[in-house]
């Protein structure tokens, strides 16, 4: 009987530990899942994604209804880094794209200024570094003038054995609008037609105008219209 009672014993025994192993197993399985979950989780959250765009438009904020502003970049280049990549995609293309890049200029009077630029309306998550992160720009007082346009074909632009004659264009004349010192220093505008070459019979064709000193330095303006019809009369030189 002792004997019996020793074995049932024993076999109680062996079940409560059996189970309290079973217990001590399952517990450390679930905290390891946790842990393990955890871990994947901190890593998706911190997990980013960059791409760089070119060419973005620089927006520049300044009174143009009384100043005229040249001298810098019209673009720049943006390197976006974000944790969505939807997000991302979307301000990638142009056509969905919600940031702009500004380079604020209101209250700045005439003359040269860095104007640093900005990342503005971006979304939540997402940030830009900008390169250039500044600019330089003129300013000056705006102004507007009428000048005659005179049609340009270069000898190095005629075929060998052939000469230049009359050269008219469509447009006598054109609006220019820049800033005073600009102004100060155009001697005339030109319509040419960089893309001709080797001309050995009369010429007809859509010219561009640009307003030039007297070096024959093209200049920052805006004119009322960016190209006119030129025609050339050329000869077989005797």
């Amino acid at each position: 009987m002792h004997n019996k009672l020793k074995k049932v014993g024993h076999l109680l025994l062996s079940a409560f530990v059996a189970l309290v192993l079973f217990f001590y197993a399952t517990t450390t399985n679930y905290k390891n899942s946790i842990t393990a979950a955890n871990t994947t989780k901190k890593v998706t959250e911190s997990e980013t994604y960059t791409h760089t765009i070119t060419n973005v438009p620089i927006a520049v904020k300044y009174d143009n209804a009384n100043y005229f502003i040249s001298g810098f970049s019209p673009t720049v280049t943006v390197s976006l880094t974000a944790s969505n990549r939807v997000i991302l995609q979307r301000e990638t293309d142009e056509a969905t794209r919600t940031f702009e890049v500004i380079a604020d200029l209101n209250g700045a009077t005439n003359g040269t200024h860095a104007v640093e630029l900005v990342a503005s309306n971006l979304p939540t998550g997402a940030k830009a570094k900008l390169v250039p992160d500044t600019v330089t720009v003129k300013i000056g007082k705006k102004v507007s003038k009428a000048y005659g346009v005179q049609g340009i074909i270069t000898n190095n632009q005629l075929a060998e054995g052939y000469s230049l004659g009359k050269v008219t264009v469509n447009v006598s004349s054109v609006k220019v609008t820049t800033d005073e010192d600009t102004m100060a220093h155009i001697d005339r505008v030109e319509a040419v037609v960089p893309d001709a070459s080797n001309l050995d019979s009369n010429y007809s064709g859509t010219a561009t105008l640009q307003a030039v000193d007297s070096q024959g330095n093209v200049l920052p303006v805006v004119l009322s219209q960016d190209g006119a019809t030129l025609q050339a009369t050329i000869t077989k030189t005797k």
